[in-house]
């Protein structure tokens, strides 16, 4: 499945509570695969988010049926529990 995160541009920005470093890490730390997405760090200059969340924070994932996941704090959790990205279905018994 691809996914795309979306980030603000601060990667520098690795301090602990920062909500963009903390999903980006969990992802990797889970192996996620995703494309990058990066948007301006000041909130007012997201115009692009708003029209795809309806609010200017980042991160949030978008996944390959459109639907939005935007709670950082649910990213981490999720990528933690490996139930980010569903298994994909198994095939049938012969």
């Amino acid at each position: 499945m691809t996914m795309k995160f979306h980030r603000c541009s601060a990667t520098w920005a690795k301090m602990g509570g920062h909500p963009c470093w903390k999903a980006q890490k969990a992802l990797d730390e889970a192996g996620v695969q995703y494309e990058l997405v990066l948007h301006s760090g000041l909130r007012f200059r997201r115009p692009e988010v708003v029209e795809q969340t309806g609010q200017r924070k980042v991160p949030y994932i978008e996944f390959e049926d459109g639907t939005i996941l935007r709670e950082s704090s649910e990213i981490v959790a999720r990528a933690q529990a490996g139930t980010l990205v569903p298994s994909p279905p198994a095939d049938p018994a012969p």
